[in-house]
């Protein structure tokens, strides 16, 4: 500074100084959407379900069979046979006809 003459600091003057804290505001600012990003996506994720289901052959070939069809993968057929689950007021469970979609 004293070679370039200022008597004092000036932060307009510090292209270097203000190029590295406009840097440091950018990963402060990434970061911060970062981590805001991903306690939105926990929270979203706290009212998911994730199963693991174990069909005998038969459904088994009838789900990838219409998966195959439909052009989707079998977990895709049932997340959308979960969807459209009804549960009547004796606890009757169903599902109303349907065409699997993308």
């Amino acid at each position: 500074m004293a070679q370039s003459g200022w008597g004092a600091y000036e932060p307009e003057r510090d292209t270097e100084g203000s190029t590295w804290a406009q840097d440091r505001e950018d990963r402060r600012g990434g970061a911060l959407a970062a981590r805001a990003a991903f306690e939105a996506r926990r929270r979203e994720e706290a009212d998911e379900l994730r199963a693991e289901l174990w069909l005998s052959a038969p459904p088994g070939r009838l789900i990838r069979a219409v998966a195959d069809r439909a052009g989707l993968v079998p977990a895709q057929v049932l997340t959308q046979l979960a969807e459209r689950v009804v549960v009547s007021e004796d606890g009757t469970v169903s599902v109303p006809p349907f065409t699997p979609s993308r």
